[in-house]
């Protein structure tokens, strides 16, 4: 039989070993429920709230931006057709007319073929090479030329570019206004006399193409120098040229009394 001793020993461990386990068990329950625990884990869930909130607006911002650059890119895109369909489009007054940066193709009568005739613009307009090829910022002095170019557009359907002492402009000159009787007249640019007669000239040749003169436009586009207008005019197609490409703005076109046996000057 144990003795007396033992038991109080045995029973002393039983009562450590219950009042440990007893610890063990409401430690946790007391740590979860402590304010420090509490707050602790609050500020966790927190910051994973706030970590994933960030991440859906990068989401969406990421989303808006490409969304944004497709629709700008849709825009761009829109606009080049319409560029491309008002320079490079089909030109009223026939279906196998074609401008191209303010060069026309036309069909003369009679011909299968198309010729190109460099252009400006149309009368009273900007020129459209220019105005494809114009920069932010333009000078005064660029500002003053292209004013003066469109004045001198409107003063007639047909406009020459001439300089008093060019044999070429004087053919083309002695045909328009000798040979023919055009009505609005001619107005004749004598380039040597005007005060911007140099710059006059360089834009003409960035416009048309044309550097030297005469340089003649029939509505605002060139079609041609002294030779061309001579050649016109002896293979019976000036006044076609004219008639067609004037429209309604020529009035009356017409040789002259006689002038269907005169001889253009030669140079």
């Amino acid at each position: 039989m144990p003795s007396q001793r033992r038991v109080k020993a045995f029973g002393l461990l039983v009562v450590l070993a219950v009042l440990v386990t007893l610890y063990m068990t409401s430690s946790p329950r007391q740590t979860r429920s402590s304010d420090f625990y509490t707050k602790t884990q609050e500020a966790l869930q927190a910051r994973e709230y706030e970590q994933a909130a960030k991440q859906r607006d990068a989401d969406d911002v990421g989303a808006r931006l490409k969304a944004a650059e497709e629709a700008a890119k849709k825009s761009a895109d829109e606009k080049g057709h319409k560029y491309i369909d008002l320079v490079g489009g089909g030109v009223p007054g026939g279906a196998n007319e074609k401008s191209v940066a303010g060069r026309v193709m036309m069909n003369q009568p009679g011909e299968g073929e198309k010729k190109l005739v460099p252009g400006v613009a149309n009368v009273g307009g900007r020129p459209k090479d220019r105005e494809a090829a114009k920069e932010d910022h333009e000078s005064p002095e660029d500002h003053e030329v292209e004013v003066e170019l469109n004045a001198i557009l409107k003063k007639s359907p047909i406009i020459i570019f001439s300089k008093t002492f060019c044999p070429f402009s004087k053919k083309a000159k002695h045909i328009l206004l000798d040979i023919y009787n055009i009505v609005p007249a001619p107005y004749v640019v004598e380039l040597d006399q005007h005060p911007l007669g140099m710059k006059l000239q360089h834009t003409l040749a960035e416009s048309t193409g044309r550097k030297t003169v005469p340089n003649v436009l029939l509505m605002g586009k060139s079609i041609g120098g002294g030779d061309d207008i001579e050649e016109l005019h002896l293979s019976h197609k000036l006044l076609s040229t004219v008639k067609s490409m004037g429209g309604s703005r020529i009035t009356e076109v017409a040789l002259r009394s006689g002038g269907h046996q005169q001889k253009p000057l030669r140079v």
